[in-house]
């Protein structure tokens, strides 16, 4: 499991970064879990993914978290998806 080593981590329930404050995965942080999952991205994505569903889980809560309800995928996950052309942890002729 990819265990994130950064100080830009999300603060529940508001979701904003513990280090800089900007909405969650902010631009260091972004960066930073790139770095680190660069030869684990299915671990990178599995950690992502969860925290979706945990910012879900708040909201549904009745905590306001910043940033558009609609927009929870492209926050959390698309900045990661958008640079998923080329996949490190996949053996070569092996489908997905």
């Amino acid at each position: 499991m990819l265990i994130p080593r950064t100080p830009h981590q999300p603060d529940r329930p508001t979701w904003d970064c513990l280090a800089c404050g900007e909405p969650w995965p902010c631009a260091p942080g972004k960066a930073e879990q790139a770095e680190h999952g660069a030869k684990h991205r299915r671990s990178l994505r599995l950690y992502l993914e969860s925290c979706a569903i945990d910012m879900i889980d708040d909201r549904v809560g009745g905590h306001r978290a910043s940033g558009r309800d609609d927009a929870i995928y492209d926050r959390i996950l698309g900045w990661f998806a958008a640079d998923e052309s080329v996949s490190t942890d996949r053996a070569p002729g092996r489908a997905a």
